[in-house]
């Protein structure tokens, strides 16, 4: 994290973002932390806890992602930079204490008329066998020239499924404001909006507010699915959900017993802050 205060080079349209490749050898899944994110999400439900390992190399494997967003080669400040869509595929099951490489790279990027996105391709992988994979996409703001689009987009679609407030209501419950500083410590992103009210405000967003992932692994406990792999996950990251704030989820029908769609509201917010799509089998 240190290296977010070094100088970025700027954004250069014929250099675009480096060709990256950063790997974890022998990453693996740590029963620890897998209790700990089931106790700060409050997850009891037996059927629920295996959805937890559809995010777990996200959260613990987000080092990675830290890691390329603050390298020296990288053009533009970490600061800038919007966690806006996430794609978590399963493809077997992973069990703890397995040993794996999670290796991450930099896969396509466009330039939009008001911004850019980049999306970051990740995959688990023991030789030849790919056992999970994400890929997370990035928006900054501004003006980066004519749009374009470098390399094939891997990550969800732009636009996200449409629930609204008469969709079924799964669940309510209080955002968790405890274990700030450890799940800083998995993810390896310290920014101080994910601790501190008072400094989330210099920033103009109303209070703190918990990692994306944090918030999704909460919204896969309330949900019940077998767990089943091939399993899929979408999410689209529409606003921040605030440590103390209560919140409803709710979800759509299943269809064909593989696709679920469900969305995130803070209580008297007309507009939900996270959106996702499960499918029991990846056919997005």
């Amino acid at each position: 994290m240190l290296q977010a205060f070094r100088p970025s080079s700027g954004w250069n349209p014929d250099r675009g973002f480096p060709d990256l490749n950063v790997t974890w050898r022998d990453y693996h899944i740590e029963p620890q932390v897998m209790q700990f994110l089931q106790l700060i999400n409050g997850i009891q439900d037996p059927r629920s806890q295996e959805l937890l390992s559809l995010p777990f190399p996200h959260v613990t494997g987000f080092r990675l992602l830290m890691t390329m967003l603050t390298h020296p080669l990288w053009p533009l400040p970490i600061w800038g930079a919007l966690q806006v869509r996430n794609r978590l595929s399963m493809h077997r099951p992973l069990r703890a204490g397995d040993t794996s490489d999670l290796i991450a790279r930099v896969a396509g990027w466009r330039v939009l008329e008001k911004g850019i996105e980049v999306d970051l391709h990740t995959r688990l992988r023991r030789g030849d066998d790919c056992a999970w994979e994400s890929v997370v996409t990035f928006y900054y703001r501004g003006r980066f020239g004519s749009p374009t689009e470098h390399g094939a987009a891997l990550g969800a679609a732009p636009i996200s499924p449409v629930l609204d407030v008469h969709s079924t209501k799964a669940e309510e419950w209080r955002i968790n404001g405890s274990g700030r500083w450890r799940f800083g410590a998995l993810t390896g992103d310290y920014n101080g909006i994910h601790q501190w009210d008072w400094y989330a405000r210099r920033f103009g967003f109303a209070a703190a507010f918990p990692h994306p992932q944090r918030v999704a692994a909460q919204c896969l406990g309330h949900l019940h699915s077998s767990g089943s792999v091939p399993l899929h996950l979408d999410l689209w990251i529409k606003g921040p959900v605030y440590f103390g704030s209560e919140v409803i989820q709710r979800v759509s029908p299943l269809v064909d017993d593989e696709c679920q769609d469900f969305a995130l509201w803070i209580a008297g917010d007309e507009r939900p802050a996270l959106v996702g799509s499960l499918h029991n089998a990846v056919s997005a």
